[in-house]
């Protein structure tokens, strides 16, 4: 795991060197809202000697045309803020193929690009036709990398891909390779960051094909879409970030935002990760800060996770690959803003920090070397459903926090390490499962509050005769 850590910041590393090392020898594309147009055609812009390009989307078709017949390395020169009076976009940008650096002019002044008028298409799509033949195949990756900008007032999505996604689990063809780097950037007051959603729906995907970062990226007072919905759905409105079948292998740090209606990450068949980010003073209701469903991984170390007010950290569905969560909780209010009966798409909550349902979590520890201070519990612990999970506090590197419950287990096989499980009234509640217990702390009551449950005092079964007449089953 650690391995795979270090050598996913080496590359980090190694980008920005890339970034600093080659700038001066590729082609540059100079973009300025500010001006009048003074050329007919976007093949007579952006470059040294020419005029600067007046809108992103000739930017974007130079950069296009400067890849096909040249350079596969360009960049985008942003001069000036972009003060959204005019939609902005650059369009579709399938047929670049290639590196396109999307930037401010001056490497020390973060411009604003606002995005209040910008209502009917994304900043940048990458979206593959219908048609056969109607795009440009690429046989190199497909690199876009925005650095030194502040995206502001965007409730249109900011980066759309829907192409065919990668199905060959082995090996990536270059055609289906997209990377998108957030390097040195704030989103603020923004609803719709990241829509990865395939065309070739229903298969597995190679999660390696379509990664996203966010390096040294923040997000600030975001909010749930309030006019666009998920796909296939009149009802639910996008998450901030929505993935399908790709990973997000560094997410943004995100501060002071409010979600009321939404998970902020939603990842069907995708990828978490995280690399020393941050998230502190939000309010997201009932909602997950991380809803992962259909499998996919969750990864997320050096996270530190304070000042926030919610009900669950991480809603899991149907997701059997074991978790890795070695993060920083301190100073959160759990369950007091939990809205009974809420749900998002068909998958309705449940008042825990971590909820599982049709998973298999049986391998290891889901909070491996967590450190857990001083946070304020008012819900469960954890809510498994139809699963199984192996909980081991001994990898907890702080006292235990105190929840109503432990454990809500309906219908699944648990068990339980080194826990001190005299903290609560009733530990352990719901009804059909199995409980097996190790090396803990209890007394006859931690039998009382799961009916028609099985309990293993290490791998002996415990006679039900011995705790019914205290329990008064």
């Amino acid at each position: 795991m650690y391995k795979r850590l270090n050598f996913l910041f080496l590359l980090v590393v190694l980008l920005l060197v890339f970034n600093i090392s080659f700038t001066i020898s590729q082609n540059t594309i100079s973009v300025n809202y500010n001006v009048q147009r003074n050329y007919n055609s976007f093949e007579e812009c952006g470059l040294n000697g020419e005029p600067v390009c007046t809108s992103l989307e000739d930017a974007g078709n130079r950069a296009i045309l400067l890849s096909k017949t040249s350079n596969p390395t360009n960049y985008i020169n942003i001069i000036g803020n972009i003060d959204g009076s005019t939609p902005v976009t650059f369009g579709n940008l399938y047929n670049y193929c290639g590196k396109l650096f999307i930037r401010s002019s001056d490497s020390n002044v973060n411009i604003n690009i606002n995005g209040s008028n910008s209502t009917q298409q994304p900043f940048l799509t990458i979206q593959e036709a219908d048609q056969p033949n109607s795009t440009f195949p690429c046989s190199i990756p497909r690199i876009f990398q925005f650095q030194y900008i502040n995206f502001t007032n965007w409730d249109q999505t900011i980066v759309n891909i829907n192409i065919n996604q990668e199905t060959n689990l082995n090996s990536v063809n270059p055609s289906k390779s997209l990377t998108v780097y957030f390097q040195l950037v704030n989103i603020i007051s923004s609803s719709s960051i990241l829509k990865i959603y395939p065309k070739n729906l229903g298969e597995n995907y190679n999660l390696q094909a379509i990664t996203v970062a966010f390096i040294s990226a923040n997000g600030i007072d975001l909010k749930s879409s309030s006019v666009l919905f998920s796909p296939s759905s009149t009802q639910y409105y996008l998450p901030p970030i929505y993935l399908t079948g790709a990973s997000v292998i560094i997410i943004l740090s995100l501060s002071g935002s409010t979600f009321e209606s939404t998970p902020f990450i939603f990842s069907d068949k995708g990828g978490v990760s995280s690399l020393d980010s941050y998230v502190s003073n939000n309010n997201f209701s009932s909602n997950p800060f991380i809803m992962a469903i259909n499998g996919g991984n969750v990864l997320l170390p050096m996270l530190s996770f304070t000042n926030n007010t919610l009900s669950t950290f991480i809603y899991f569905s149907n997701f059997n690959n074991q978790p890795s969560i070695q993060s920083t909780f301190s100073n959160n209010l759990f369950g007091n803003s939990f809205i009974p009966n809420s749900k998002f798409m068909e998958h309705e909550y449940e008042n825990s920090i971590f909820v599982i349902k049709d998973s298999d979590f049986s391998t290891l520890d889901l909070l491996g070397y967590s450190i857990l201070n001083q946070n304020t519990i008012s819900n469960n612990l954890i809510f498994i459903l139809n699963s199984s999970l192996n909980l081991d506090n001994s990898v907890i590197r702080s006292p235990m926090l105190v929840p109503q419950h432990i454990i809500n287990s309906i219908n699944s096989s648990v068990s339980i390490i080194n826990f001190n499980l005299t903290i609560s009234e009733l530990p352990i509640v719901g009804f059909n499962s199995n409980i097996h217990l190790f090396s803990s702390v209890f007394t006859n009551k931690v039998y009382c509050g799961c009916q028609g449950c099985s309990f293993y005092n290490q791998y002996d079964l415990v006679d039900s005769n011995v705790y019914s007449s205290q329990c008064n089953l």
